[in-house]
Order: C-alpha cells, then structure tokens, then sequence
C-alpha cells in the first residue's frame, strides 16, 4: 500500500463582506448643476468643468475574492460592486466574486456585469463601452509621472487579468493599458476608476480610442479572428463538458442512457440483434417452430352460406 501523500487541490474560501451595510455611504460627485443624472452620475443643467472624485474603497484581490451563489447557480456575471471593492453581501451575493479568466465567454451585447452595451462609445469614452467594437484598451488620465510610475501601474492592473502591452506618455500625464481579453479590460476600468498610486493623484479610467495606425489596424484583425476562433473552441468545449455532465448524472440517477447509433452498420447490427431475438422467442413460446409450420398450411374450409328470407314472419302471396 502507497504512502505518499496526494496533494488536494485548495480549498474555495467564502466571499468576503467588503463593506459593512451599516457604515456604508455612497459618495455623490460635487453639485456643479441643477440636475443629478442617475445614469451617468454627474450633475447636469450646469457648467461642463468635470470634476475627479477619489474612489473611497479599492477592492483586495487576494482578500475579497471566493465563492457566492452565483458559483452553485451556475451565473456567468460578475458583481460591479465586488470590483469596486464594496459589495456589502459577501458569499450570499448573486454574482461572481473573482477575476475574469480566458474561460469566461460572453456575448458582444453585454459586459462582464451583465449590463448591456450601446451601439457607439460616450462622446467622454466613458460608461459600457459599444457592442460593435472589441475595446481592450484603456487609457489612463490624471497620473503623475515618476521613476517608478510604469511599475506601479503595471502592479496595479496585473492583478485583473493578464495585459499584453502597457505605454505611458509622460508629456501628457496619460497612459494606455491594453489587456489580453477584453473581460478583464471591463472587470480593470471599474475597479480602478478614481484609485490613487501616491495618495494624492486621481485615476481617470475610460476606453482608448482606436489606433488610426496602419500596422495597428492590421494587428487588431489578427487578434480579432484568432479571438473568434477561441470563442467557438471554448464554447464547444463548455457544451461538451455539459454532455457529459448530464450523462453522469442520470447515471448516478440510474436512469437508462440512450446512445445514438453513429453510423449505418450501428443501425444494421441493431437491427439483426432484434431479429434474431425475435426468432429466439417464437421458439420458446406455446407452439414450437414445427407446430406453426404446420398451422401454415392448413387450409380453412369455408363456412357454408344459406340463403335468409326475404321477409320473415308472412306467408307468400302465391299460397291465398
């Protein structure tokens, strides 16, 4: 008998409760209007100066993330307020609680959080971004450039997913990230969006604009369609896994599995199984297979018919 040990694979701790419901207060942008627009969380009615509010809670990748009910409910969207690092639910919330990975696949309409996308991006490049465009490029406004400005920020935005070109331009204190998948450029907009690297500057997250760059366009048609062809892999593969699941379990249910026959011979080997069954049976019944040759070719006499009256009950007329 063996004695080594094996290694089980870690086990998923619950999601954590970010932000007491009791302590927790939703900071409002400064009044610069007349009018508070819920949908885009400014003032309007007012001046157009735009005003950079810091993010109160940062969310802790390491810390916060674990499993919800959206984990047993099978729910493919992730939660905003997790990525914010205020979800005040904690393992009873009904979205995800973790990163994107290259297995989470979703359609062009939506975002990761479910929300749906609009046919063009904000005239300000900010919001859900547009479902006719695959943006995987963030820029980032409002750093201020350092020595180590490039390592704190690729720290900051490797933690939501693996990025595959970063450049920062110091004459204009702005930056650009772009991620492999564009889930995680989604799950990083918000998440970083109003954070800080000094203390004392402010992150401006929105969607970049497209690179007018020849040999840029160029790549982007390449990554699009080995991207198209990853998506149909992975879906396959997700419906493959699903067959499987399902015939598992009625087999754990005890429940008859049916298999498709796959070819004609399939069929043709099935079909003289049954035959041959049904002779087999013929022979083990009350008459044996002699006995019903020989009912074969009896022949049945036929019934003599006779004639009925024509009307019963009266004499012929022929007999008064």
């Amino acid at each position: 008998m063996s004695t080594e040990l094996v290694s089980q694979p870690p086990k998923r701790k619950p999601a954590r409760v970010q932000v007491d419901p009791d302590e927790f207060t939703e900071d409002l942008p400064p009044q610069t209007g007349t009018v508070f627009n819920i949908w885009y969380n400014k003032w309007s009615g007012g001046g157009s100066q735009f005003t950079l509010v810091k993010a109160k809670y940062k969310l802790n990748v390491e810390r916060d993330t674990g499993y919800t009910k959206a984990d047993k409910l099978d729910r493919p969207y992730f939660c905003l307020f997790f990525a914010k690092g205020m979800c005040c639910k904690g393992k009873k919330c009904e979205y995800l609680h973790r990163v994107p990975t290259e297995e989470d696949v979703f359609p062009l309409t939506v975002d990761c959080f479910g929300r749906e996308k609009f046919a063009d991006f904000r005239d300000d490049m900010s919001g859900v971004g547009s479902f006719n465009t695959v943006n995987k490029t963030l820029y980032i406004g409002g750093l201020v450039v350092k020595d180590d400005t490039q390592e704190l920020l690729r720290n900051e935005f490797r933690k939501f997913g693996k990025i595959a070109k970063m450049n920062i331009i110091s004459n204009k204190n702005c930056g650009f990230v772009t991620f492999k998948d564009e889930a995680n450029a989604q799950f990083a907009k918000e998440a970083m969006m109003g954070q800080s690297l000094y203390g004392t500057d402010i992150l401006n997250v929105k969607w970049a604009h497209e690179d007018p760059n020849p040999a840029a366009v160029k790549q982007r048609k390449r990554e699009l369609e080995l991207e198209t062809q990853q998506v149909v892999k992975n879906l396959l593969e997700k419906s493959e896994a699903a067959s499987k699941k399902q015939k598992l379990e009625m087999q754990h249910n005890n429940e008859p599995v049916v298999d498709v026959p796959d070819n004609e011979d399939d069929e043709q080997i099935t079909t003289n199984t049954e035959v041959k069954q049904i002779e087999a049976s013929k022979n083990t019944g009350i008459f044996n297979g002699s006995s019903l040759e020989f009912l074969k070719h009896v022949k049945r006499q036929p019934a003599k018919q006779t004639a009925a009256p024509l009307i019963t009950g009266y004499e012929s007329s022929d007999d008064e």
